[in-house]
């Protein structure tokens, strides 16, 4: 069942038995201490914080637990988890189990390349456990000094996940509880004897919302649970809660021939043989009939002019897409041995080292596994591969003009031009009110490009990595589409359609979204976004600008730490997250006048803007 957070709860004798003996033995293990801060400084003490709003006094937690341990020992149970870590913080060892504020968001954002956090709890063998689970699963095991250390370094962590990426109030325990249950990554591993201290923390841990496998024989008959008794059930049950995160489950994916090895990309050596090179050479991924599927044509035999065409027949594939899906299949060339290439312009320019030889049919066949293992959802695609100069000189003209007119369709691309936005939820299995709306004006904050996102919403199935998606995502494709809808607000880029996808794709937790003002509804942050636009109230009202990489501090005091904290996973008002490529936007800051707000950036935002950076805007200095 669900965590209680009610009091009266009917367990039984024998296991009112067990917490009250629980209890009394945590009362006596920090009797006299006095808490010590650990090493964040934004939450020095998070449980105490959860459920007290600040860190109390010994002399305050103590009562709590006392005045429950015969009427109700369940309603101790909050008060006996700020005992925990009363005792853990004057524990040997803690300290370096324990990440401070950055580490903490790095190991957050991480933890969507897993299927969630562990804690061991009790005497069975923890290597064991640890074996049996990540056989079949990819999990961190948190640990910690003793037999409690790993129970307290989970709890301090999901608390810490709930104020940052869950706007939780400090003091709103119900609301921290909920949202560890739901959104937070964590999970208690019981096996083994367990002491009385132990299944009374262990409660304590399940009634704010920590999710746990217990043995047949656990006396408590509460908590979000699964029963498992041995290796194998507990293998079987770590993925059976909603909060613990799994893989997309893809189809089988074509897959790239044996030739191609990843390891070949580092090769170096002086070509004996250059082909592509003339000013009739061309490469071009374009949309056409596809009557042979997989099939290679060449024209003539290898030399300095090549023309490449590879031909999808999909739909839509514009420009953005075209362009993406060329570029992505000419890096594979160099994975085949003895093999360089790399685009020079409308060409593709392809080295051969000595001893080796190009052949034409496995360069088209390479280029076609490319577009199938990258972009499964393109099921059709030839190449045609020509060295005859006449044949090129005729057709150069035509292809070239072809690539300028793409280019061009890239450059002019609007908000107002395009029919969808793009959307990604790469981010959102450790940030769930986040997600990334894309436009040609307003590009993804990670520094990825446009195209790649949507390319990979239209013809792909994820981005093919180790992403592990909430219940919420389950089964869906990080990447996606959303008609804009109706324009709401033209200077602060607001569109019904955006806000409705936003809606559905954070469960309700944002519901607006402006793309081009930072006030009311500004963009969601993940934590990879490059720089954060913030406001300055003083000395000097304004608009600031910083990146990640700047160890100094605003003209009003605060770090990019601070600001990440602020802005990481959620939508804060006054601030939000971009890549430097918004810097140049046609929209950029629009509700705000855009570089007419911009009082202060840091030194990478000014050496990012050039020349272009306007006069008058303070430029900050990094103390190293």
């Amino acid at each position: 069942m669900s965590h209680s957070h009610g009091t009266a709860t009917d367990l039984g004798p024998e296991a009112v038995a067990i917490l009250k003996r629980g209890l009394g033995e945590l009362l006596k293990m920090t009797e006299g201490l006095g808490f010590e801060p650990l090493t964040s400084k934004r939450y020095p003490l998070p449980l105490a914080i959860a459920v007290y709003g600040d860190v109390p006094e010994p002399s305050v937690v103590r009562p709590d637990v006392e005045k429950h341990l015969h009427s109700d020992p369940v309603a101790a149970l909050e008060s006996a988890l700020v005992l925990l870590e009363l005792a853990q913080a004057n524990a040997a060892g803690t300290v370096e189990t324990i990440p401070d504020d950055g580490q903490f968001l790095s190991l957050a954002f991480s933890s969507k390349r897993l299927n969630g956090w562990i804690a061991l709890l009790g005497d069975g063998d923890p290597d064991e456990a640890k074996e049996a689970i990540n056989a079949r699963w990819q999990f961190k095991f948190i640990e910690g000094p003793g037999r409690l250390g790993g129970l307290y370094a989970l709890l301090n962590l999901l608390c810490r996940y709930g104020f940052v990426y869950g706007r939780i109030a400090p003091r709103d325990s119900h609301g921290m509880g909920h949202f560890i249950e739901d959104c937070t990554p964590g999970l208690l591993v019981c096996r083994g004897a367990m002491t009385d201290l132990e299944l009374t923390l262990s409660l304590a841990a399940m009634k704010l919302g920590v999710p746990a496998l217990v043995a047949p024989d656990f006396p408590f008959a509460l908590g979000r649970r699964v029963t498992a008794a041995g290796l194998a059930e507990i293998a079987d049950g770590v993925t059976l809660f909603p909060n613990i995160r799994k893989l997309l489950d893809l189809p089988e994916l074509p897959k790239l021939p044996d030739c191609l090895d990843a390891e070949n990309l580092a090769e170096t050596f002086e070509p004996a043989e250059v082909y592509g090179t003339s000013d009739d050479s061309y490469y071009v991924f374009r949309k056409g009939s596809v009557p042979e599927p997989g099939s290679v044509t060449v024209i003539g035999k290898p030399a300095a002019t090549m023309g490449i065409q590879l031909i999808a027949e999909a739909e839509p594939l514009d420009a953005f897409d075209r362009e993406c899906i060329e570029a992505r299949a000419a890096r594979t060339i160099g994975m085949l041995q003895g093999v360089r290439a790399h685009q020079d312009g409308d060409r593709l320019v392809v080295e051969v080292a000595p001893g080796h030889a190009l052949d034409p049919i496995l360069l088209g066949q390479v280029l076609i596994a490319a577009v199938r293992h990258d972009f499964p959802r393109i099921e059709k695609v030839s190449a045609r591969i020509c060295f005859d100069a006449r044949t090129l000189a005729a057709e150069a003209d035509g292809v070239h003009a072809a690539q300028a007119a793409r280019r061009a369709e890239i450059a002019t691309a609007t908000e107002e031009s395009i029919d969808e936005f793009v959307t990604c939820v790469g981010c959102s299995p450790f940030a769930p009110d986040h997600v990334c709306i894309l436009t040609p004006e307003r590009r993804p904050q990670c520094g990825r490009s446009y195209a790649q996102i949507k390319a990979g919403a239209l013809y792909g199935y994820d981005d093919m990595s180790n992403i592990h998606h909430r219940a919420q995502h389950a089964g869906l494709n990080s990447f996606g589409v959303t008609p804009k809808g109706e324009l709401l607000d033209s200077a602060a880029g607001e569109w019904s359609g955006v806000n409705e996808a936003a809606a559905r794709l954070t469960g309700g937790r944002t519901t607006r979204v402006q793309l081009h003002s930072i006030d009311t509804a500004p963009h969601t942050g993940c934590g990879c976004f490059q720089l954060i636009m913030f406001k300055i109230e003083s000395p000097q009202p304004g608009i600031g600008i910083v990146d990640r990489k700047y160890r100094g501090s605003a003209p009003d005091g605060r770090s990019w730490s601070d600001l990440h904290h602020a802005l990481g996973g959620k939508q804060a008002p006054g601030m939000a997250g971009a890549a430097p490529n918004y810097l140049r936007s046609g929209k950029f800051l629009a509700a705000h006048g855009g570089w007419d707000a911009v009082i202060w950036v840091s030194p990478g935002i000014a050496e990012a803007m050039g020349d272009d950076l306007p006069t008058g805007i303070a430029v900050g200095h990094d103390p190293n």
